[in-house]
């Protein structure tokens, strides 16, 4: 994986400004609780998916390091080789997809391998996919926006209630506010009960805007209306490849 450069960045977004960069930077070293030494590439993933506002961006910016900073459940212990990642990354399959939509938004995608629920840790699961948005905003930078497809398939009321209502809350807090990136689209493929359970959980934390961008779906034909099978693994009724040989690059790229 090649992390992208500033550089590059501009090279291909004009309504960025080095001044706001350097505006951030000056405003960040004034606030004793954030941190020093940020990236360029950084700020532009906040400056992007604030549409370049720079109060909107400021705002962005405390949220993100203050829910990293207090959910260490989610945002720590992020060694690839730890037992507990090991091993939540052999019961499901998650990977940024290598072709994006029709509208250059970059697709990722999950979903269960293993659909036993005693094996299922809604935190590691949490952590593994907030370490793919890392990496892949590492490697592309600031991008039209996000797509999310998860297959519901094999899910049941033994993986709920393995889910907390404190980690459910606060994986909305970071998506809603703290990402550095543009959330289009959240899909859910294979719909059952269990989907109707889960959302009726999460609802409470999601603002109207974010409720607007979910989709479920019992069927692929559905799917197939929002997002091109072009860029979809063939589980999902896709053209790519399984997506499997695309989740087993995923520990590589984060020992990387």
């Amino acid at each position: 994986m090649s992390p992208i450069t500033a550089e590059e960045e501009f090279s291909k977004n004009n309504k960025l400004k080095r001044e706001n960069i350097e505006h951030l930077r000056e405003w960040m070293s004034k606030q004793p609780h954030l941190p020093s030494g940020v990236t360029d590439e950084q700020l532009i993933l906040f400056l992007n998916c604030c549409q370049h506002s720079l109060e909107a961006c400021k705002q962005t910016i405390e949220a993100y390091y203050t829910i990293r900073t207090h959910a260490p459940e989610l945002f720590g212990s992020r060694d690839p080789k730890r037992k507990e990642i090991q091993q939540t990354l052999s019961i499901i399959e998650i990977a940024a997809l290598p072709k994006r939509d029709q509208h250059g938004n970059i697709v990722m995608a999950g979903r269960l391998v293993d659909v036993d629920a005693s094996k299922f840790n809604y935190d590691d699961c949490l952590r593994s996919w907030f370490m793919l948005q890392d990496v892949t905003l590492l490697e592309h930078g600031a991008v039209p926006g996000f797509v999310f497809v998860f297959d519901m398939k094999g899910t049941s009321l033994g993986h709920v209630t393995r889910m907390s209502l404190s980690s459910i809350k606060k994986y909305y807090m970071y998506i809603q506010d703290a990402f550095p990136g543009i959330v289009v689209a959240n899909h859910m493929v294979n719909a059952n009960s269990v989907t109707e359970t889960f959302m009726n959980l999460s609802k409470p934390f999601m603002k109207k805007e974010l409720v607007s961008k979910i989709f479920v779906h019992s069927s692929f034909e559905t799917l197939h209306k929002h997002i091109t099978r072009d860029a979809l693994p063939k589980e999902f009724g896709g053209n790519l490849d399984s997506l499997t040989p695309y989740h087993s690059l995923f520990p590589g790229i984060l020992s990387s």
